[in-house]
């Protein structure tokens, strides 16, 4: 009698431990997953950018320091009268520039640094952080995107300020890796009235499978990334240097016009 309570016993406490352990396992597999392998070893590609990001307004929640998921602050719709030139005017000089594509992805609305920054430079803080895989040769390389943007012959000016940040409108600094399959992205902040208020442009060091970036490709990054600090969004021409993997050394004139174009038109919805 002794042994058969003995074995009642025994048989639950068996079975709560079973229960236990099976749990204990469930739990564990639902908490730790397997990570995501790295993409094979590419050449540098480009970020999802100012219209894809999800850019911020001035006092939007997120803005400033934001990550993707930030709130696109409204930007204010131009006159009625501002609207149909503008609009005439991309008719017009349109067709050989991605303007209308930036259009479509950007809910119609354009951004730029406003009028005022005709006599103010936009002023540029390039960091020299220690981080893996950084080269003083990036920052040359940057210091040649920012020339070529220059000899568009926008009506705005950029000028490198060294590592200063203070009063900076740009400020770039570098990442081993960024998340997914980008290796430079762009935080772009505007006004209610659709002028660029502030960039931070962050830069990597590596591709998203790990590949040291080499110099020539971090100038493709610096273009790229640069053409969104002055509002451009990305071109469906894989030559251009705004395409979302580009790997293009030069500015192409459908760069170059897309720019004049946007900086030919008032900042402002066009909704």
């Amino acid at each position: 009698m002794a042994d058969r309570e003995s074995r009642s016993v025994v048989i639950p406490i068996v079975a709560l431990l079973l229960v236990a352990v099976v749990a204990g396992d469930l739990a564990r597999r639902a908490l730790v997953r397997p990570a995501a392998p790295h993409a094979a070893a590419a050449p540098a590609r480009t970020v999802r950018t100012l219209p894809d990001s999800g850019p911020a307004g001035r006092g939007a929640p997120g803005g400033g320091g934001r990550t993707l998921a930030a709130v696109v602050a409204a930007t204010a719709p131009l006159d009625v009268a501002t609207r149909a030139v503008a609009l005439r005017r991309i008719e017009r000089d349109g067709a050989d520039t991605y303007l209308p594509a930036m259009l479509a992805a950007g809910d119609s609305a354009l951004h730029r640094w406003g009028d005022d920054r005709a006599a103010r430079p936009v002023r540029i803080a390039v960091l020299g952080e220690l981080v893996p895989g950084f080269r003083e040769m990036f920052v040359a390389n940057v210091g040649w995107a920012i020339t070529r943007w220059n000899a568009v012959g926008l009506p705005i000016y950029l000028e490198q300020v060294g590592a200063d940040t203070a009063g900076a409108d740009i400020v770039l600094t570098w990442a081993d890796r960024l998340d997914s399959n980008r290796a430079g992205r762009a935080d772009v902040s505007w006004e209610h009235s659709g002028r660029l208020a502030h960039v931070h442009v962050t830069l990597a060091t590596h591709t998203p499978g790990g590949r040291q970036v080499l110099p020539s490709e971090m100038v493709a990054l610096a273009l790229h990334e640069l053409g969104h600090a002055l509002g451009l969004g990305h071109s469906p021409v894989a030559a251009d240097a705004l395409h979302p993997e580009t790997s293009a050394l030069d500015l192409t004139a459908r760069d170059r016009r897309t720019a004049l174009l946007l900086y030919a038109l008032p900042p402002g919805s066009l909704k």
